[in-house]
């Protein structure tokens, strides 16, 4: 198969009730001679491998099904890029969809641009209305639609996650990183292993990516967000780990980008910490992470700017219980 302009991967793991909404959103005759769709199935016990099998069936030339082991979404994605024979690469998991009008214009930017990232916004769409939710507006506010930006403009700016982006392929290939296996979180890795190697980044303020918001099993609420604790950390110490190693070959505002990138993180698994009950010993957890910050990343730890942070560090974490508190009326959303 000879080069396309962009491999969509599509991580499937016992999706058989929303693949074929995912994969139908691909299919279009404008641009599906310039695709290629892995569907990289994950080991899944239901149909999702004969879903996929019908569209590669139809649509060979765009479609094609990986069967592998279950991995994780990290594996699904690792694997995507291996096979990936797109010049850009974009990941849409398989109980998502894309707008298809949206992803034409994409594609055709795609043909046009020689960024090393195009951003796209993104829909959260309620998995029971199938309404759109107000949880994502105006991703881009500081940002000018339509134009091509170096890659240090837009660094303090914004941070362009997982659903927004369409990468060039080859800069995963040039960072020679893996994403963490059986891990959740990972999204920060997809997000933070090409940067040392971004240049340039185009906006375009069409929403590509819809996401299925509320389904059952989903990491984000923070139930989960505790049940997970040690997988959010795993990836938060992964990424203090890369800022260091690209140190000496990423550029200066690449650098802070990732700092930044992991800055939230590390906000986060502070947030992880507050949510639980006061008597569940996560306060020495929290001074422990925050003290390793400060004497083993100090650039990282001085990015943090979350004020419940910041409070307690300057009361040397005294209010530690009042934080729980605060956070104790709205323990069941993150």
């Amino acid at each position: 198969m000879e080069e396309k302009i962009l491999t969509i991967t599509i991580p499937s793991y016992n999706v058989e009730a929303y693949l074929e909404d995912c994969l139908e959103s691909f299919v279009n005759s404008e641009v599906m001679e310039e695709i290629e769709v892995l569907v990289v199935n994950d080991g899944s016990s239901d149909h999702t491998a004969e879903i996929a099998q019908r569209y590669v069936d139809k649509y060979p030339d765009t479609f094609r099904l990986i069967n592998k082991e279950n991995g994780g979404h990290g594996s699904t994605i690792n694997t995507g890029i291996k096979e990936a024979k797109g010049k850009y690469f974009k990941v849409v998991d398989g109980d998502d969809w894309v707008d298809t009008r949206n992803f034409i214009r994409l594609v055709k930017v795609l043909k046009e641009s020689e960024a090393d990232i195009v951003a796209s916004n993104y829909t959260w769409i309620n998995h029971a209305t199938r309404l759109p939710e107000k949880r994502q507006e105006y991703p881009f506010e500081k940002i000018e639609y339509n134009k091509l930006y170096k890659f240090e403009e837009i660094v303090g700016k914004t941070i362009i996650d997982m659903h927004a982006t369409t990468v060039k392929t080859e800069l995963f290939r040039k960072a020679n990183e893996k994403i963490d296996e059986h891990t959740f979180y990972v999204d920060v890795e997809f997000i933070a292993f090409p940067i040392p190697y971004v240049r340039t980044v185009y906006f375009i303020e069409d929403a590509v990516y819809q996401y299925r918001l509320g389904l059952p099993g989903q990491s984000m609420s923070i139930q989960k967000m505790q049940k997970n604790m040690k997988n959010h950390l795993r990836v938060l110490m992964r990424l203090n780990r890369y800022c260091k190693k690209v140190e000496s070959i990423a550029p200066a505002a690449n650098l802070e980008y990732i700092r930044e990138l992991t800055a939230t993180i590390f906000t986060s698994q502070m947030k992880i910490y507050i949510s639980f009950p006061l008597k569940s010993g996560m306060k020495k957890e929290a001074i422990k992470l925050d003290a390793y910050f400060y004497h083993k990343n100090r650039e990282v730890y001085e990015k943090v700017k979350n004020p419940a942070v910041l409070i307690l560090r300057k009361t040397r974490y005294s209010v530690f219980p009042l934080a729980v508190l605060a956070f104790k009326s709205r323990r069941n959303s993150y």
